[in-house]
Order: C-alpha cells, then structure tokens, then sequence
C-alpha cells in the first residue's frame, strides 16, 4: 500500500477508504499486507480525473465496473451521458450562484447607503431592507420611521 500511495501521490488513509467503497481491489499478500495489481495505478488516475469531473464514488465505481469489461465504444456510451448530465446541473448551480451574486451585491450596496441612526440597530435595517428593496428612514417625528419605496 504505501508503494502505491507513494507512486500515486493518494494518501494510504484514502486508498484504505477507496477499498472499502470497491474503487481498489487488493488481494493479501502471506504476510497480509495488500497487494495492488499493475492496474492499480491506472484505476487511481481515473478515479482522481473523476472525482475532478465532480462524480461521485458510487458514479466512479459503477463506471469502474465497465470500463474494466466493455470496449471504448460502451464505456462512451455510458461515459458521456453522465457528463452532459453533469453539466447540466452545474450550468443551473452557475445560475443559482449568479443570482446569490446579484442579490450579494444589492444587500452590500443598501447596508451602505443605510442612514446612520442612534437608534437600535435592528436585523429589518440591513439584512430584511435588502428583501423589501428599501432601508428605513427616520422622519422629523423619531416615532415614526417611513419605509422607502413602500407602498
């Protein structure tokens, strides 16, 4: 094990791990320390690649399963499916972070623009002005505070 953790760069702790998900096969040597085969190495660039790819260990196993027994042509067909689903989802977790951004972005400018008060500062100043699309204003009268832009 530590000759391919050293030879791989993958932490012994991780391919222990890998092992037990069924990523790495091992037989025991007489003296029952794991045995990795040639192909060892190979499986762990693979499965580092995928992991890079954002797939998941089950994804990564089951994908371990056909390339070890199918052609280029079956692995493509299982492969590339899975990817363009991928993208997918990270395209709508790219939008989802867009308007995490724009909305960042607002809530930054309005805190900013909030008046300094002596008042209490209360969450409805900064954080909820952000959701109403307003920050509270004191009037001439300080018991009654208007809202900007409400209706």
């Amino acid at each position: 094990m530590s000759e391919l953790a050293a030879a791989s760069g993958v932490p012994a702790t991780t391919l222990r791990y890998y092992e037990s998900v069924g990523l790495l096969t091992a037989k025991r040597g007489s003296n029952g320390y794991r045995d990795y085969d040639v192909d060892a190495l190979g499986q762990l660039s693979f499965i580092e690649a995928a992991k890079q790819l954002d797939l998941s260990l089950f994804e990564i196993v089951d994908l371990l399963t056909v390339i070890e027994g199918e052609s280029c042509t079956e692995v493509r067909e299982v492969l590339h499916p899975r990817l363009q689903q991928r993208l997918l989802e990270v395209d709508k977790r790219l939008a989802s972070l867009r308007l995490l951004r724009d909305r960042l972005d607002t809530a930054v400018a309005r805190v900013g623009a909030c008046p300094d008060s002596g008042r209490s500062c209360r969450s409805e100043c900064a954080l909820l002005a952000t959701q109403r699309k307003a920050c509270p204003t004191q009037t001439t009268d300080p018991k009654t505070t208007t809202i900007e832009g409400a209706r």
